[in-house]
């Protein structure tokens, strides 16, 4: 019988991606017995909640965990010299979400311009809009990089990250002069507060990528040549990543 499977896609770092699976499955196991408990707590199943506390112990699973997130952190060292500088920028010294971007990411040298990263992440402009998955359609991009992003976004605003946070702001302000009221336009609500946020959010993303793009490239002597910095959300003025 012949194998039907398709060849696998080659990896650069194929034991960073490893290790980012194994703590992901991991924390998947982990959230299905935390749900469950919780679900019982909250009297919507019969189950005992204490059985599912002791599988728990009984695979030791914090320390599983912790385990493969130290595992995941090692192999980040790997990819070069972007993990010293990701691990430098502020929010990011930890080192598990670098560890989970570059997994996502792997080679920068796939990307030959920061338009398609920006895209492998999701957060390219489609026909003027910010591109979005169509229901029933085989999403264009990386799901898993896109909430990484977000979660790293999340942290800078918690940190207060220099250069991302203060671009933040500045396009949230940007944003309310643009649009000083809010506007209902096919049934949802556009430019209130929240709207807004998730607007600056992605502008800060996307600039955060773009430095990941030129340093990255730049460590391994790819041509970053321009124009790299692009239009990013309205604003044309060059962002430099710290060096």
């Amino acid at each position: 019988m012949t194998d039907q499977r398709p060849d696998p896609k080659p990896r650069k770092f194929p034991q960073l991606w490893q290790a980012y699976l194994w703590w992901d499955e991991l924390m998947k196991m982990r959230q299905r017995h935390v749900l469950r408990i919780s679900s019982i707590e909250a009297g919507k199943s019969n189950l005992d909640a204490q059985f599912e506390r002791d599988m728990l112990d009984m695979m030791q699973m914090d320390d599983l965990l912790k385990a493969a997130r130290q595992t995941m952190v090692g192999h980040g060292a790997d990819v070069g010299p972007i993990w010293d500088w990701l691990r430098a920028v502020k929010g990011l010294k930890a080192g598990g979400q670098a560890a989970k971007l570059l997994a996502q990411i792997d080679d920068i040298g796939k990307f030959d311009t920061v338009s398609k990263l920006w895209r492998f992440a999701g957060y390219a402009v489609i026909n003027g809009q910010a591109e979005r998955n169509q229901r029933g359609e085989k999403s264009h991009y990386n799901r898993r990089l896109k909430s990484i992003c977000f979660v790293i976004a999340e942290q800078f605003i918690r940190q207060q990250t220099p250069i991302y946070v203060d671009e933040y702001y500045a396009e949230k302000e940007r944003q309310r002069r643009k649009h000083p009221e809010k506007v209902k336009v096919d049934g949802k609500w556009k430019y209130n507060d929240g709207h807004i946020h998730h607007m600056a959010m992605r502008k800060m993303i996307k600039i955060f990528l773009q430095h990941v793009w030129v340093v990255w490239r730049e460590y391994e002597g790819l041509p970053t040549e321009g124009p790299y910095i692009q239009d990013v959300g309205g604003h044309t003025h060059i962002v430099e990543p710290k060096r």
